[in-house]
Order: C-alpha cells, then sequence, then structure tokens
C-alpha cells in the first residue's frame, strides 16, 4: 500500500517541477514570507527579504488580496443567499423562506466564529492566488466548529479527474515522534519508527484523499465504505500504513485564478509579470549602486602624492605633499532620472497586472456624485468578473457546501419544511463584486422610469400598465437588500382585500345613523298621515 502511494506521491511532484521555477521566483519576489519551493525540509529561516530590493509586487499582492475580501466576502454584509434550484423565491410559503434565511444566518455565524478562522484563511489564500495561482485550504470539524487551515502549495501535490476537477491531493509536513506519537498511538508498534528522536529530527507526514475505488461508494454514503473519498495517513519512511479512513466530503479546496485547457495548476496575476518583477529588482538594485558612486565616488590622485594610509569620509583628514594635486573625483555622468521613470514605469504595469489600479479606485480632483463613483466602481468590478466568478466556483461554492454539509450532519440547522424534501438548495451570491454585475439593471429600470414619466403626465392610465409589485422587488434584489424586505404579491393582495373590507363597513357605520333618522321620519309621517305617506312611498 506505501509503495502504492509513495509511487503515485512522486509522479505528482514530478508532474509540478516544471513549474517550481516560476513558483521559486514568485516565492522570492512577491510572497517572500512562504514556504519555499524546495522539495524538501530544512531547519533554516529567514525573513525572506534579502533579494527584495523593490517591494512593488509585495505590495500589489497585498492589495490584490484586501481587494478580494473585501469585494469577494466581506464580514459585515452578508455576501450570499440560499434559494431553490426549481422554484422561483417568490413562490415560496413564509416557513420556505424563513428556513433558507435562517439556514443562511447560521452558515455566516460559522465562518463569522473565530476558531473557524474562515476569513483570515480566505485572506491568506487571496496572498497565494495573487502570488502562485493556486491555494490550498483544508476543512475540518474541530470540537463542532468548521475550521478552515490555509496549506503552504509548496507542500502540497494534486490532480484532476476527466472534467478537470482536483479529485487527488497529497499534503506532506513535517512532525516530530512526539506529535505523530500523540495524533497515532498505534504507530509506535510500526516497523522502522523512533519513538527517541530529537525535536530537530521531523518525520515526514503524508495526508493523502483520493477517491473510493470501492463499489459501495458509488452511492455517496457517510459509514463505512461508502464513502466517497478514502483518507491516508502516511510516512515514506515507514513500511505500513499509518492510518486509513473515508471522508464524505472532498477535505481540500483549492481555488485557480486562471488556466489554459488541461492545465493543473492555476496561474496568478505574478505570472503575467515575474519579467517585469525581476527587471525592477535589478534596476532598483543598480540605482542604489549608483546613488552609492554619486555619494563615495571613486577619488584619483597623483602617485606618491597622498600619505597613507587614506582616510576617505566624514570628519577625516587627508595629507599630501605641497605642492601636489588634491585628490578628485571620477565622475561617471550618471543620469539617475532617466532610470527613475523606468523604474515607474515598471510599477504601473506590476499594478495593472495585480489590477489594483481597478480594485483601489483612483481619486479625482474634480467632484463626484455618488451616481458617478458607484458606476466607475461598478465598472471595474465588471471587468474582473470573469475571474472572480471562478473563485465563486472553485472556493466560495465547495467552502458553503462543505460547511452546510457538516452543520446537518450535526444537528445544528433548523427543521426544513418538508415542502422542501428533495428540493435542491442553490447559492446566489450578493458581494460587492456580484451587484455589481447588476449596475446596468439598475440603471436601466432608473432610465425607463423618467422616460416614461413624462408620457404618465399627458396619459396618466399609463401607470396602470406598469407591475409595481414586480418592479419594486427587482429594484430590491439588485440594490441587495434581504428579500423579506418586499412583500410578496399575495400579502400585498391580502392587504389591500383587508384594506377594502375595512373600508366598507367604515362606510357602512357612517351611512347607519342617516339611515335610522330616515327610518325615524318615516315612521312618525306614518303615524300623521297612514294613507299618504303609504301610498307616496309604496309601502
Amino acid at each position: 500500500m506505501v509503495k502504492v502511494l509513495r509511487q503515485r506521491y512522486e509522479e505528482l511532484k514530478l508532474l509540478r517541477s516544471h513549474l517550481d521555477g516560476m513558483f521559486l521566483d514568485a516565492q522570492k519576489y512577491v510572497r517572500p514570507n512562504s514556504n519555499k519551493f524546495d522539495h524538501g525540509h530544512t531547519p533554516f529561516q529567514d525573513d525572506g527579504s534579502r533579494e527584495i530590493y523593490d517591494d512593488t509586487a509585495v505590495w500589489c499582492n497585498q492589495m490584490f488580496a484586501n481587494g478580494l475580501s473585501s469585494n469577494l466576502i466581506p464580514k459585515s454584509d452578508r455576501w450570499f443567499y440560499l434559494k431553490l434550484a426549481d422554484k422561483p423565491s417568490g413562490q415560496l410559503s413564509g416557513d420556505e423562506l424563513a428556513y433558507l434565511q435562517q439556514v443562511a444566518d447560521r452558515i455566516l455565524h460559522e465562518f463569522s466564529l473565530p476558531k473557524s478562522q474562515f476569513y483570515s484563511t480566505s485572506h491568506e489564500c487571496f496572498l497565494d492566488i495573487g502570488a502562485y495561482g493556486t491555494s490550498p485550504v483544508q476543512i475540518t470539524a474541530d470540537d463542532g466548529v468548521v475550521n478552515f487551515r490555509a496549506r503552504p502549495l509548496a507542500d502540497v501535490f494534486f490532480d484532476t479527474d476527466q472534467y478537470g476537477n482536483v479529485d487527488t491531493v497529497h499534503y506532506r509536513c513535517y512532525k516530530t515522534a512526539r506529535q505523530i506519537l500523540q495524533a497515532f498511538p498505534k504507530v509506535a508498534d510500526m516497523d522502522g519508527f523512533n519513538k527517541e528522536l530529537s525535536v530537530h529530527n521531523k518525520i515526514e507526514l503524508v495526508y493523502t484523499i483520493e477517491p473510493n475505488n470501492d463499489p459501495a461508494a458509488k452511492k455517496g454514503g457517510r459509514v463505512g465504505k461508502g464513502r466517497p473519498y478514502k483518507v491516508t495517513h502516511w510516512s515514506p519512511s515507514l513500511k505500513d500504513v499509518i492510518d486509513e479512513s473515508g471522508s464524505s466530503y472532498f477535505t481540500f479546496l483549492l481555488p485557480r485564478w486562471s488556466k489554459l485547457a488541461d492545465e493543473v495548476y492555476g496561474r496568478g496575476p505574478a505570472f503575467s509579470c515575474l519579467s517585469q518583477i525581476r527587471a525592477l529588482n535589478k534596476m532598483v538594485k543598480e540605482a542604489l549602486i549608483s546613488a552609492e558612486y554619486l555619494n563615495f565616488p571613486t577619488l584619483t590622485a597623483e602617485e606618491d602624492s597622498i600619505m597613507l594610509p587614506m582616510k576617505y569620509g566624514s570628519r577625516q583628514i587627508m595629507f599630501h605633499e605641497a605642492g601636489s594635486e588634491k585628490p578628485s573625483p571620477i565622475l561617471a555622468g550618471n543620469q539617475p532620472q532617466y532610470v527613475m521613470e523606468m523604474i515607474r514605469m515598471y510599477r504601473d504595469s506590476i499594478n495593472r497586472s495585480f489590477f489594483v489600479d481597478q480594485i483601489i479606485r483612483q481619486e479625482k480632483k474634480e467632484r463626484q456624485s455618488v451616481t458617478e463613483i458607484q458606476d466607475v466602481r461598478g465598472q471595474m468590478l465588471n471587468q474582473l468578473a470573469p475571474l472572480l466568478n471562478r473563485m465563486e466556483t472553485e472556493y466560495l461554492g465547495p467552502a458553503i457546501e462543505a460547511t452546510f454539509e457538516l452543520l446537518e450532519r450535526q444537528g445544528q440547522l433548523p427543521e426544513r419544511p418538508e415542502s422542501l424534501n428533495g428540493s435542491t438548495l442553490e447559492i446566489s451570491y450578493s458581494s460587492p463584486a456580484s451587484q455589481a454585475q447588476y449596475a446596468t439593471r439598475l440603471s436601466d429600470i432608473s432610465s425607463f422610469m423618467r422616460d416614461i414619466a413624462p408620457l404618465a403626465q399627458v396619459k396618466p392610465e399609463i401607470m396602470g400598465a406598469i407591475n409595481e409589485q414586480t418592479l419594486l422587488a427587482s429594484y430590491a434584489k439588485y440594490r441587495n437588500l434581504d428579500p423579506a424586505v418586499v412583500k410578496s404579491a399575495e400579502e400585498v393582495q391580502g392587504q389591500l382585500d383587508q384594506a377594502n373590507e375595512q373600508k366598507q363597513q367604515m362606510m357602512q357605520v357612517q351611512a347607519a345613523p342617516q339611515i335610522g333618522g330616515a327610518m325615524k321620519d318615516i315612521a312618525q309621517a306614518k303615524q300623521i298621515d297612514p294613507e299618504g305617506v303609504g301610498q307616496l312611498l309604496n309601502i
């Protein structure tokens, strides 16, 4: 068993080896504090900034991650809803809407828990996305809380199925013998394991999740061999498997920023400007050297005219022969302004590669209205929509689905109405990035109302052709309001019927005294002249 796992593990490492050159440069210049792609483990650590002379790429990657966090998963806002796949929300009953609302609230609450680490892990994930184009995130359930942990791409090797979906992951880590014993006590009796190893001698431990080939797993069960995924803990230094179990869900999320057809690993914004990043660091390094030469130029003097040793620097005295020429600097004619202009050009190019100019709205000197600012922001986010959709498909969607499954298994979700049994739930995103795609629809509604306003003044009955309820619901949807804010058509009609009924009752109450007075007058007149009044009133 270990032999097969080791062979597959080495194949996946070899599969990624042709990308390690780009990963190394991205790690060096864009993500200096992340794990190194050295295919090994070393106790030596540094801050990763020894070869960085310009931090433009590091700053751009930070702004890129901040922009994705604020536009995809703003913690202070509701950034997704749940709906039914086969039934419009306007046709749902109050109990069904309440259930969907409570489930979405429960998942958002789980994400916001400190122990969940969803938002902090997501930001770390977006940093890796900017640098490497791929970011592994592991999902576990610890003490009843769904937990998210970012894993270093340098230690994760994966493969995809025939449809391009990730279905196999090998994640390696290095643990001391004591740590492995705490997690797997039975490893003490395995051949090749030395529990006396010091903390400096760490053992490579590999976590593998792959499809379960057992026929019973095709049914997607939750117990035993029926689980669709097989999880194995093993070590290349041991002959036997340490632990083997199953999982009903895929425990790794591997979002990719963009990729070409049949590619396994993604491509990040840094990959499109690595040459500019290298050149920029080289130029800044040369500019520093040039500045040093300008501040401390090389001196020239006649032979034997200076008393050695020569002292060169602040507050130093240099003695020379009487009548000899004083030492003079050699001026190379450096023109740093041209270098600085090139540096600015390269920095702007890197900013565009990381979409910083689109994520961060540039302030303008002229005064702008709120509508103009929203339009500019919407246009910027619309340009990123194709790339952000992959983040929703490969990261946010699976994270919500896995959290829903784990919470439902633990019995932490509200009871589902019987009418929803067998129904398929869908995720509807309402983040700022998603809402930016609705900006044109809001503009269309506003333009339509402005167009018909003059016609309504000439022909007021034209307004009767507009379905006010549908118009209001659409506007609320595109403004990212809670669906419960707008009442359903049935509720509105019920209120109208009730108001009409109350109005009729009030009219009857108001008319009752007049009818009573008239009847009294008739009775009195009948007593005075029974025949005349009776013939007149035909009673």
